[in-house]
């Protein structure tokens, strides 16, 4: 009979700790899941300190009442220097300025580099995981075509923050990211795959600049400001 009443107790017990969780309120960055600032810190880690990031993505942005916009591409990045494909786009970052090719216009435009810009980089990745800007937590692990990965929820700290909620999921073995969900308060919803990441790969800086001579009809609009 008392080891019925031990069981009985440990179920109880295991019964009023999940409650407890359940009822855990995320309201500031102290109440961010330890496991999930760690697997952060790693995926952190590998990012800043790679000397160059190639990126094969999937953009998918899902505006309310619309078809979803479909966008395939690749981001490489070195050091401030950056290079996106994005659908009929091109844009080259050379560090000092930010040229924008668009084969259907035959036309470039060139930039002052804006870190606001909202372009899509490596570097814009990872200041997604500002531990500042957001509460993080751990949610339930994730499998796809067999591979295994963290998920982790990112919640904004800032009131006026235009996201409601981020979801990025995290290669298990490699720490990088492969999913990145990005849910709006206006109902849009974009998504990021990472069909492929390689890091420490060899660029030739030459592809982060705009070859002009290989294409000498192009109309250039000239929008700095100095």
């Amino acid at each position: 009979m008392k080891n019925r009443y031990f069981l009985l107790a440990i179920v109880l017990l295991g019964l009023m700790s999940n409650a407890l969780l359940a009822q855990k309120t995320y309201t500031s960055t102290s109440d961010s899941d330890e496991d999930a600032l760690h697997i952060l810190d790693k995926t952190k880690g590998i990012l800043k300190n790679a000397k160059s990031t190639i990126f094969d993505y999937s953009l998918v942005i899902a505006i309310p009442d619309d078809e979803p916009h479909v966008t395939n591409g690749i981001a490489k990045q070195k050091g401030e220097k950056f290079y996106i494909e994005m659908g009929d786009r091109t844009i080259y970052c050379n560090g000092k300025d930010i040229r924008i090719y668009s084969q259907i216009q035959n036309e470039v435009q060139i930039n002052d580099i804006d870190e606001d810009s909202g372009l899509l980089t490596p570097t814009t990745i990872l200041n997604l995981f500002d531990k500042e800007s957001y509460i993080f937590i751990l949610g339930v692990e994730k499998k796809i075509n067999k591979k295994k990965y963290y998920n982790l929820i990112f919640k904004p700290t800032e009131k006026f923050s235009e996201y409601t909620k981020i979801e990025a999921l995290i290669d298990k073995k490699s720490f990088l990211p492969f999913r990145i969900k990005m849910f709006y308060k206006d109902g849009t919803k974009n998504t990021l795959d990472i069909r492929s990441a390689l890091i420490n790969k060899a660029i030739d800086d030459s592809v982060f600049s705009f070859d002009m001579q290989k294409h000498p009809d192009v109309s250039v609009e000239d929008l700095r400001m100095d």
